[in-house]
């Protein structure tokens, strides 16, 4: 599976827009979405950071990119899930706060 496939199907996981993963990354969203299409390379540092907005290691991450069963795999979807809550947790308490 390409790099790019991969990451529009994390990122639909999670139902965000490239415009939320990019301005997480600190790009411009048409930076992000060449990623998705494969038009840029995917530096280390880039990816560190996608692992982080995913809840997963680095290492989780290109194990997504090599192997199909991975980033199709339950596990997957439950880290995306599980980091969308610590998030959204964040905010509440946050928000209380302020």
């Amino acid at each position: 599976m390409n790099v790019g496939k991969v990451l529009k199907k994390l990122r639909k996981y999670k139902g965000v827009t490239q415009e939320n993963i990019a301005n997480f990354l600190n790009l411009e969203r048409t930076s992000y979405a060449k990623l998705e299409k494969d038009k840029t390379m995917l530096r280390l540092d880039t990816a560190k950071l996608i692992a982080i907005f995913y809840g997963f290691e680095l290492h989780y991450l290109i194990l997504c990119m090599e192997y199909d069963n991975y980033v199709n795999n339950p596990t997957t979807i439950r880290l995306i899930k599980a980091q969308k809550e610590r998030e959204a947790l964040y905010k509440k308490q946050t928000a209380y706060s302020a």
